[in-house]
């Protein structure tokens, strides 16, 4: 059964990407937790940017199609890739017994990663991709690929590739038309779950099923989830801009009240003012604050007003 999936959305600027990277690890929440099962596959908005397999934060400055490749695949993967590179090399200076028994074991445990069957899908994908194999591919500098082909060669690696969630930042820049289309048919087919970050609206009418919509505000970035599809998001919208107006007049409605009962109470002799602020009742404009006041005291008794 397809596992549904998400569409971001939102101006620049709002976190999209910004939350793909705490997702996929790249950044660390200051607070709150992320949690997933499966595997995570993942595609930054500028692929030609391959990291460091052992140092996650750090990137190459020279990549091939091969680094790619491998930086798109399982963790596993990435590993027993880059220590079998590391003992090839040794083995060009250190041809030694314990050596050729340590890249014995490297190439054991780069099977055992799914090296080799990783290698057919590299295969197919340069083919698909770039017009050509794997084995006359993989040496190129990515430098020298076009956006599209990038993109279109990530794409082809993480659709085919056995993780079961992938995050897609902006996969639409620089695909032509065909490429494009070739995407909305990918998407739509999948039975992986996708997070994905994207402004076309094309893509988004054809492929979304639902959609968080971040947005800037001015106490701070909100995020809101339309659970159906792009064509009736404008209206959603709508209904939301409409409730969140409802909410605002009945907050200064309510702080009106407030202050006429703050002035009458102050009125009244030997009377002593509280003020409290409850996590209940109704919302700021803003959707985010709750909160309620109550004034008691002296002979006039007690009086209270809740926003609700």
């Amino acid at each position: 059964m397809k596992v549904p999936w998400l569409h971001w959305s939102g101006p620049n600027g709002a976190g999209k990407t910004t939350l793909l990277k705490i997702i996929a690890g790249d950044l660390t929440p200051t607070t709150g937790s992320v949690s997933r099962s499966g595997g995570l596959g993942v595609m930054r908005q500028f692929i030609g940017v391959v990291r460091d397999p052992q140092h996650p934060e750090r990137s190459f400055g020279s990549t091939t199609v091969r680094d790619l490749l491998f930086s798109l695949s399982p963790p596993a993967l990435r590993r027993a890739a880059a220590e079998l590179d590391r003992l090839e090399l040794q083995l060009m200076e250190d041809d030694r017994e314990q050596t050729q028994l340590r890249y014995a074991q490297a190439l054991a445990d780069y099977a055992d990663a799914g090296g080799y069957a990783a290698e057919v899908i590299f295969d197919a994908c340069c083919t698909e991709a770039l017009g050509v194999s794997y084995d006359r591919a993989k040496w190129r500098e990515i430098s020298t690929l076009s956006g599209g082909e990038q993109k279109r060669l990530a794409l082809e690696v993480l659709l085919r590739g056995p993780d079961e969630v992938l995050l897609l930042d902006e996969p639409d820049n620089f695909l032509d038309v065909p490429a494009k289309r070739w995407l909305e048919n990918q998407l739509q087919s999948t039975q992986k779950s996708v997070l994905l970050v994207s402004h076309d609206r094309e893509l988004l009418a054809q492929t979304a099923k639902t959609i968080a919509v971040l947005e800037l505000g001015a106490a701070g970035n909100s995020v809101w989830i339309h659970g159906s599809g792009f064509a009736t998001l404008a209206a959603a919208r709508e209904e939301r801009f409409a409730r969140l107006e409802e909410l605002r007049r009945r907050w200064d409605e309510q702080h009106r009240k407030l202050r006429e009962l703050m002035l009458h109470v102050q009125e009244q002799g030997g009377i002593q003012l509280g003020y409290g602020l409850a996590l209940s009742g109704c919302s700021d404009p803003a959707g985010q604050v709750r909160g309620g006041w109550a004034a008691s005291g002296g002979a006039a008794g007690a009086a209270s007003i809740r926003c609700g």
